[in-house]
């Protein structure tokens, strides 16, 4: 296929499974922020038992850390570009590219709590699973 020519096979518009990597994409960085904030209260804390927590947040976190490699090489090989992210109070908004179609994807401070906790969950339940 020639450089300029446009591959009909693929939409423009981002599938849903694309608007999906671009929503973990932002989600994730904010998981790991809490789970180090985890970290730092439990050290700062006088639990007695507070280094299996440790090791476990850690694991979560390089589990996450894992996952967000895997979804940035994604991006790319989706030819989704994301060229610019705001965090504010009211939520974060990220803009992107995708094969030349622009797009932005916004998620409410609400539904950042929300969509956190279920990952959180999931990083909890397949430690657990795996574990076991």
């Amino acid at each position: 296929m020639a450089m300029n020519a446009i591959d009909l096979s693929r939409p423009s518009v981002p599938t849903a499974s694309e608007q999906q990597l671009v929503k973990h994409y932002v989600l994730l960085p904010v998981l790991l922020t809490m789970l180090q904030q985890d970290i730092d209260t439990i050290r700062d804390s006088s639990v007695r038992i507070s280094l299996p927590h440790v090791v476990v947040i850690q694991r979560m976190m390089d589990s996450v850390r894992e996952d967000l490699a895997r979804i940035r090489g994604k991006l790319g090989l989706a030819g989704i570009r994301i060229y610019s992210e705001d965090k504010n109070a009211d939520g974060i908004s990220c803009r992107y590219v995708c094969r030349g179609y622009r797009e932005t994807y916004r998620i409410s401070r609400a539904e950042v709590k929300t969509e956190i906790g279920l990952l959180a969950g999931r990083y909890v339940e397949a430690r657990s699973s795996s574990q076991g």
